[in-house]
């Protein structure tokens, strides 16, 4: 990395972020906060890379913290990796759902933590670097990656960088199956926790946020999705249930 890259860490145990940082080491700088009221400051004084979040926070739940960072336009786009103690199958659900990219559970090994926060900082880097203007259309839809910005039907769409990605994904196969685990491999470059549980948790979150456009992303049970044009895109002459003239 070119640039020392600068990581916040919101964890009410000091001894937890100093851990994180080791574990990082000294190409990065990180922040360290213990509540959320200090890490919105944070992010509001200062560019971050990335958010390295506990749930357990003492003045407000993690997940709603990471709610606030997902609404703000500043921070939508800031890559969000919970490493919590609170790391149940619905713990991990809730964060995926309300727009975390990777989750790690405490005790974490250290070298993996560091190889999933590289893995996650290049993979928005690049996300960002290398996009074209112009991206994936249909049914309405156009996405700017770049930009990480999204309309549909005209109306802009506040997406966190992984729903982003797997949107794309599943426009660029338009009408055709994507199975959840060749999602899974797609997104894997951003953020090694993605499970099937997962891709279900971002497609419930990318559909509550497409509100009437919603049916255009298709489930196909126990298979993956699917993104389909709406019935009103095409062109469907209405039928005439009078009987015919009789011979």
């Amino acid at each position: 990395m070119a640039d020392p890259k600068n990581i916040l860490v919101v964890d009410s145990d000091p001894e937890a972020s100093r851990r994180a940082a080791e574990s990082l080491g000294p190409h990065v700088r990180t922040t360290p906060v213990e509540a959320a009221a200090d890490a919105l400051r944070a992010l509001a004084s200062q560019p971050v890379d990335l958010v390295v979040l506990e749930l357990r926070l003492r003045d407000l739940s993690g997940l709603g913290l990471l709610r606030l960072i997902r609404e703000e336009p500043r921070t939508r786009r800031t890559p969000v990796f919970v490493v919590s103690e609170q790391a149940s199958e619905i713990d991990r659900v809730l964060a995926f759902e309300g727009g975390a990219d990777d989750f790690l559970a405490k005790p974490f090994y250290p070298p993996e933590f560091a190889v999933r926060v590289r893995t996650l900082l290049r993979a928005f880097e690049s996300s960002s670097e290398g996009a074209e203007a112009d991206g994936p259309r249909g049914a309405g839809i156009w996405i700017d990656a770049g930009a990480g910005r999204v309309e549909v039907e005209g109306r802009r769409v506040g997406l966190t960088p992984t729903e982003l990605q797997l949107l794309s994904a599943l426009v660029a196969e338009k009408g055709r199956v994507v199975r959840r685990r060749d999602l899974i491999r797609r997104l894997r470059g951003l953020g090694a926790g993605q499970s099937d549980r997962a891709i279900d948790a971002h497609v419930k979150s990318i559909r509550r946020k497409l509100g009437p456009s919603r049916g255009i992303l298709e489930t196909v049970r126990g298979v993956g999705y699917r993104f389909a044009e709406p019935p009103a895109a095409q062109a469907t002459p209405e039928c005439d249930s009078s009987p015919g003239p009789r011979a």
